[in-house]
């Protein structure tokens, strides 16, 4: 199983924090960056390769990678990353993503717990929601019949929808037909929209189960409240692994 993780945004919500570094390069409360957090996290659940997208100052997940000696990293460029969105970071990665994946957004902050949970899922695509967390206003939401995704957006708010983090194991199979999807609202201009967008087309097709993180933690940082909001919560769940 490889990762791929989407680092090519601009962080421009996140004030002075990303003047000189991407987003994923902002630092925690114990003074790890997000990126090495996730690397870290990850690599000691058992993954070894890494796809990385990149959009500016990227040679600093460059010098981060070079840390990790025993992992692999492969890293894909959005040279279009002020004017499009991460649907192009994923088409630009698709001959690299051969492989089952977890799948997840750069600004993620999360446990070490969550991620074993999420590689033991018998399900062999999972995603993760909260069904006890207020419904974000401004955040993703995931809509499920009997656990199974059938869209995610931020402008769904029905009795059927729960609180939603990007972060997804995918089967081969299920991967591929969303990067044939992918490729198409590309290859169409559709370059300014969430991959998500492409996701909601062929959910019927996929077999994406939900899992519940309420027992765990998982939260993106959006802007400086979020941000000091997440380097604190996280501090809990780090004391107890």
């Amino acid at each position: 199983m490889k990762a791929i993780i989407f680092n090519s945004g601009l962080g421009s919500r996140m004030a002075g924090l990303t003047e000189n570094n991407p987003k994923c390069m902002v630092k925690l409360y114990n003074g790890e960056t997000i990126f090495e957090r996730q690397i870290r996290i990850l690599g000691d659940c058992g993954i070894k390769d890494f796809i990385i997208t990149t959009g500016p100052f990227k040679e600093q997940l460059y010098e981060v990678s070079e840390k990790f000696k025993n992992l692999n990293f492969q890293f894909v460029a959005n040279e279009e990353y002020k004017c499009t969105n991460y649907i192009v970071s994923m088409n630009n990665a698709s001959q690299y993503l051969d492989d089952d994946v977890l799948l997840l957004h750069g600004d993620l902050v999360f446990n070490k717990r969550l991620i074993e949970k999420i590689l033991d899922n018998k399900n062999k695509s999972v995603c993760l929601y909260n069904e006890v967390k207020e419904l974000p206003e401004k955040d993703f939401k995931g809509r499920f019949k009997n656990n199974k995704l059938l869209e995610v957006s931020v402008n769904i708010f029905d009795d059927d929808c729960y609180a939603f983090q990007p972060l997804y194991k995918l089967d081969k199979g299920d991967l591929q037909i969303w990067k044939d999807k992918v490729a198409e609202f590309v290859k169409n201009g559709n370059v300014k929209v969430y991959a998500e967008n492409a996701l909601n087309e062929i959910t019927e097709m996929l077999n994406i189960q939900g899992m519940s993180y309420k027992d765990d933690y998982i939260d993106e940082i959006d802007n400086e409240i979020d941000y000091n909001r997440v380097s604190n919560e996280i501090k809990e769940f780090d004391n107890i692994e």
